[in-house]
């Protein structure tokens, strides 16, 4: 029995859309080739064949390798003897050439560069030498030695036994960890320990550690044990730390050498990309407030602080602490927080404080289990009120208002939101002050006494019994008192006015904005 295989004209299509990509990909490669290494396009497509790798580069890295090795004496022509020099990275290629240098190799070349491990760690300083890559003169231990600044002077001697004996790669660790003995006062576990969580300290320049170590010690004044304890510090780089210092200056108008301190991993962050987020944070108006209790904001790249930034407008629980001092938490932990916010809600919880949203998973598990739906303490309700009002009436001033009333911690911070906002347009910020407790009642309830309120010809169930009052007497502020009063009448002001029947919950139905938010995020 034969079987017939229908032809799939849509793999043809998808074979066609492949040779396509890679026939243009080609093309520009050799092209980029011709530009920045200056061959014509027989030679460039001779390279990309003989050598695969250069067709996963980009322009970028083509000339951040060239500058490297322009910058270390060689010519752009060496990568057209060695083309696959540009499959190592610039800072490595850049890290290798110091390296041998510190170790006294010389006049290093492309080989040298490609061959480096073989260098530092199969071959020993005798045979260097009798292979004429170190000079028989260099006395190794002693150069390598020079580039650490902070020996005691009543040192003599820094490694036991015949240094011809043992590898470049070896002798530089055993310089390094006395180095750190000395200074730091780092023990052998300790340093073993730090080589094995951190193993590219090993291919360090030492006068690199030793910079970033001066700038540690000398400049942000930090401790020996904060360095141990952060052992990633040693291996930071020191022009970029110095370009943090001395471009960034401060962060949430705390002096930066304080705040690395603090927060030790800052130092490793590239300072144009800290530059770039501390701009972005000033033009979505976060202040040095929300700044200072959340470097960690820092950690994050650019792009997803701002499209969380962006996303957060759109959800009505996240948006309602925007200006709270602590909002750049919820942005951090942005995913946990979408989370805790679907499964509190699938639970029929919504007073959310923000530490509910983005705090400690033993105190949100406390809270997920409790019975009941409440603020907690209510402090966010209370500053997201003294915001709303334009922050002319102290936190103390509205609580003594608000608490007033007995279910004030029940009510959905988001709702008190979206009532300020509708009341706002009518009323005076010292308006809804004197009246704060009807920022906890349903806005449909609300809008319906206004309406009553504006009607002539009341009758039935809906007769306020305001008929012989004239509404064009009254301010605005007592009118807001009237309509409290109406909301609270018919239960005997209990306070059991604020909830809301099932067929009429509150107006913005949020479960609905949150489905539609979740494929956002």
């Amino acid at each position: 029995m034969i079987l017939r295989i229908p032809f799939c004209r849509s793999s043809r299509a998808w074979r066609s859309v492949k040779v396509r990509s890679y026939s243009w990909n080609h093309e520009s490669n050799i092209k980029r080739l011709c530009k920045y290494l200056n061959v014509n396009e027989t030679k460039a497509e001779y390279m990309l064949l003989k050598n695969p790798v250069l067709n996963k580069l980009d322009t970028a890295r083509i000339k951040n390798v060239i500058e490297v090795l322009y910058k270390h004496g060689f010519r752009r022509e060496v990568l057209i003897e060695e083309p696959s020099l540009c499959s190592i990275l610039p800072v490595t290629l850049n890290f290798r050439f110091q390296v041998l240098q510190e170790c006294g190799v010389d006049n290093i070349t492309a080989s040298h560069l490609l061959s480096h491990l073989t260098i530092m760690k199969h071959k020993t300083i005798g045979e260097l030498k009798d292979s004429k890559i170190i000079p028989t003169t260099v006395n190794v231990e002693n150069r390598l030695a020079s580039y650490m600044t902070q020996w005691p002077t009543s040192l003599t001697t820094l490694v036991y036994g015949d240094v011809n004996k043992m590898t470049l790669y070896a002798l530089r660790l055993k310089i390094l960890q006395r180095y750190l003995e000395l200074v730091l006062d780092v023990s052998q576990n300790e340093f073993e320990r730090g080589l094995q969580t951190y193993p590219t300290i090993k291919h360090r320049p030492l006068q690199a550690i030793n910079k970033t170590l001066n700038i540690l010690k000398g400049q942000i004044l930090m401790k020996n044990e904060k360095i141990k304890s952060n052992f990633y510090l040693v291996h930071i780089d020191p022009e970029n730390l110095e370009n943090i210092l001395y471009n960034l200056r401060s962060i949430g108008g705390i002096d930066i050498k304080e705040v690395i301190q603090r927060f030790p991993k800052l130092a490793i962050k590239n300072c144009t990309t800290m530059l770039e987020i501390k701009k972005l944070l000033e033009e979505y108006g976060i202040g040095n407030e929300a700044q200072k209790r959340c470097f960690e904001i820092y950690t994050l790249s650019p792009s997803t602080i701002k499209e969380r930034l962006e996303k957060t407008k759109s959800i009505p629980e996240f948006n309602a602490f925007y200006n709270h001092p602590r909002f750049l938490k919820m942005i951090h932990y942005n995913t946990k927080a979408y989370k805790r916010l679907m499964n509190l809600y699938n639970n029929n919880k919504k007073c959310l404080s923000l530490n509910i949203l983005s705090g400690s998973s033993s105190h949100y598990e406390v809270y997920e289990r409790a019975p009941g739906d409440r603020l907690g303490k209510g402090k966010d309700l209370l500053f997201c009120i003294s915001q709303s009002l334009g922050n002319l009436y102290s936190i103390n001033d509205i609580g003594k208002i608000i608490k007033r009333h007995p279910f004030w911690p029940y009510i959905p911070l988001v709702q008190v939101k979206y009532v300020h906002n509708q009341l706002c347009s009518e009323f005076t910020a010292n308006d809804i002050f004197e009246n704060c407790t009807i920022l906890l009642y349903p806005w449909n309830k609300i809008w319906h006494i206004i309406n009553l309120l504006n009607t002539k010809n009341t009758t039935g169930t809906e007769n306020l019994s305001h008929e012989l009052l004239d509404m064009k007497l009254l301010n605005k502020s007592q009118k807001l008192s009237l309509i409290l009063y109406t909301l609270e009448r018919n239960h005997y002001f209990s306070g059991n006015g604020v909830w809301s029947e099932e067929k009429h919950k509150n107006i913005v139905d949020l479960s609905k904005e949150l489905e539609s938010n979740k494929s956002i995020l």
